[in-house]
């Protein structure tokens, strides 16, 4: 947590310093204004061999330049690459302390434990959702409604948005996918202390996700069984019951929003 809070107070400082101060953040206009006469940065789209490499990053004391994998498809995505890949010039490669950088998923991925890849993720959150903006048009907490908004005005994916936003609340919660009914993965804050079944979407599940294609997003929760997400027990606690909000997106994917509060722990006790 401590790299990406260093990451995304970089970006937030480099944004204020260049005078960026309306979303969304484009990164070509950051790399336009990092681009000097005695330090030429230089971003370009590419066509990797392996679709494993979203991003690279290599440079000297004279420049950089940052290559793009092509052939990613989602924005959101593409947006969120080039600007972990500007973290890596604007930390690592201008100071000399890193001078070539290949990323995938697992570098983009929350577990990955490289502190120098954890401050590119923390300085491309604070980049394109920076806390001093965002909170012009969101009270900021996590719920479908607030996330869309955020999603929508800096051109981010649900995802990376709920990550940022998880990050600034510090509460506990995660973000749960399936697709076709099917666990894919989750992400979940450091104090989530529950463990979350990973198990295929029940009718009673399904049948709480808001369709956001036909309806708004929802900023509401449902109060749930706790064991029908999680193993209800951990750390001397028992939760009976926790909040989900639950909404269904486009090729089947259902997200899940998880979080719970000392209403929804009925029983402490020591093993």
């Amino acid at each position: 947590m401590i790299e990406e809070q260093k990451g995304a107070t970089e970006a937030e400082n480099l944004l204020e310093d260049l005078g960026f101060d309306s979303l969304p953040i484009c990164p070509k206009g950051i790399v336009s204004a990092i681009n000097y006469d005695d330090f030429n940065v230089v971003m370009e789209e590419q066509s990797f061999d392996s679709d494993k490499i979203l991003g690279k990053a290599v440079g000297n004391d004279k420049g950089a330049l940052i290559y793009l994998n092509a052939n990613i498809l989602d924005p959101g995505r593409m947006k969120f690459t080039a600007a972990h890949e500007i973290g890596h010039v604007s930390m690592h490669i201008i100071p000399q302390l890193k001078m070539s950088f290949e990323c995938g998923s697992k570098e983009f991925s929350n577990p990955f434990n490289d502190p120098v890849e954890k401050q590119a993720n923390g300085f491309a959150s604070g980049l394109l959702m920076p806390r001093s903006l965002i909170k012009k048009h969101s009270d900021c907490d996590i719920n479908w409604c607030d996330i869309s908004v955020i999603s929508e005005l800096c051109g981010a994916s649900l995802e990376a948005t709920y990550r940022r936003l998880s990050f600034l609340e510090k509460a506990p919660s995660a973000m749960v996918i399936h697709q076709n009914g099917k666990f894919r993965r989750f992400v979940a804050t450091e104090n989530f202390d529950f463990f979350i079944d990973q198990t295929p979407l029940s009718g009673h599940q399904k049948s709480l996700a808001v369709d956001v294609k036909d309806d708004p997003y929802p900023s509401d929760f449902d109060t749930v069984d706790a064991s029908d997400w999680i193993n209800p027990y951990s750390k001397g606690m028992t939760l009976e019951s926790i909040y989900s909000s639950t909404i269904l997106l486009k090729d089947g994917f259902t997200y899940t929003l998880l979080s719970y509060d000392d209403d929804c722990i009925v029983e402490e006790f020591d093993y």
